[in-house]
């Protein structure tokens, strides 16, 4: 096992990626299975179940296995042999001992990973790509003067400079299908991974009342009820969105191909920092993103159809201004 520095592999070179489960993240690393799809290479994604709507059929891997919750023992024989790749996109403990397993010792590996002995983490290169893997503060405004191989500091651009692709970055590409029902004309997500990402219901309820008062109909989407809370917190105020009738209740009635086309066929989305938001970027539709003030520089595809909204530095979401995003949103549906 070795780390991988950008040594050129032959088309059909196996590769294996391993990612994260949370939506927003998976679909953040479509743009480097995009440019291993155009090199060539043989992709087996792991990943979790979270995103196992996104896979069958899918033409930027050739094969997928469920990650989390999987022995490593049990995913080893259904990889290639020998001669890999391995691409780790993931910090657990797990994901790094899993990416040793998987690289075993005649394979490259790119991003976080034990030591053969397992005993502690392989050491990153000794170069301006190890030293962005072990940069702790991706969301620094300087990021790009340290490291003049990027462009921006957008994590799927990070993804593909770290495993040494350079080059246009291409979009995000997942599947899609139409949405077996109406779609209103804005779609709505009010729920996240942290509460620090959150926008209050009274602020919520004000912007909305405005929408609605111009004659737009508004649709709320998000995990099925009963799941919520698993991943996800906002289910409170998801609830009273319902409750007092601003929204169409769209949670968990569509399967996530469903929901992209759903973004493609409304107006406009609103949205915090999810899963969603990245949806809708892959869409292509006009999007209006509440971000925390920093994270935005990491986490906002810079695509031109995004509106991202920050608070003043220092200051949570939920003191962005009901105005400003109303404005926001009126101005996408021009």
């Amino acid at each position: 096992m070795e780390r991988y520095r950008g040594e050129t592999l032959p088309a059909g070179t196996p590769a294996v990626v391993i990612v994260n489960d949370a939506l927003g993240n998976f679909v953040a690393a479509t743009p480097l299975l995009r440019l291993m799809q155009v090199a060539g290479w043989s992709t087996t994604l792991l990943c979790g179940r979270r995103v196992w709507e996104f896979v069958p059929g899918n033409p930027l891997f050739e094969r997928a296995y469920p990650l989390f919750g999987t022995p490593p023992p049990e995913i080893m024989p259904l990889l290639p042999a020998s001669g890999r790749l391995v691409v780790n996109l993931e910090n657990t403990c797990y994901a790094k001992s899993v990416a040793a397993v998987a690289c075993q010792k005649d394979g490259y590996v790119c991003g976080p990973c034990v030591d053969g002995e397992g005993r502690g983490d392989l050491p990153f290169t000794d170069d301006p790509r190890g030293a962005l893997w072990a940069d702790p503060e991706w969301i620094a405004e300087d990021l790009t003067a340290r490291y003049p191989f990027l462009e921006s500091g957008f994590i799927g651009e990070i993804f593909c400079r770290l495993a040494y692709f350079d080059g246009p970055i291409p979009s995000y590409q997942v599947p899609w299908r139409p949405a077996p029902l109406e779609i209103p004309d804005i779609l709505v997500a009010a729920s996240g991974s942290l509460e620090e990402k959150l926008w209050p219901f009274e602020k919520w309820r004000e912007a909305l009342d405005r929408l609605r008062s111009k004659g737009y109909s508004v649709g709320l989407l998000g995990a099925k009820p009963t799941e919520q809370s698993r991943y996800w917190i906002g289910f409170a105020t998801e609830e009273r969105l319902v409750e007092e009738g601003l929204v169409h209740d769209l949670r968990g009635r569509l399967a996530l191909p469903e929901v992209v086309g759903a973004l493609s066929a409304c107006c406009a989305v609103f949205t915090i920092d999810n899963g969603i938001l990245h949806l809708a970027c892959a869409a292509g539709t006009p999007t209006v993103g509440l971000f925390r003030h920093g994270i935005h520089r990491l986490w906002a595809p810079p695509i031109e159809g995004l509106r991202v909204l920050t608070p003043a530095p220092g200051e949570a979401v939920e003191t962005i201004p009901v105005d400003t995003v109303s404005e926001a949103v009126l101005a996408s549906l021009a």
